[in-house]
């Protein structure tokens, strides 16, 4: 199973690590993905959302 958001669709996203000498090596930023329950419509789902929907969706 793929690791993205069941909402916001964001996935995992890539850049660099710096060494203290700035010399660069690719590195990958993972989504923090938590298993959630969630209530739609009346009917209650699993969903994998990251935690920035989580918080978004408690306001």
């Amino acid at each position: 199973m793929s690791r993205v958001c069941d909402i916001c669709k964001k996935g995992k996203m890539s850049g660099h690590k710096v060494s203290h000498s700035n010399r660069k090596s690719n590195r990958r930023f993972e989504v923090n993905l938590q298993e959630t329950v969630l209530t739609i419509d009346g009917k209650e789902q699993k969903v994998k959302a990251c935690t920035k929907c989580i918080k978004t969706l408690k306001k």
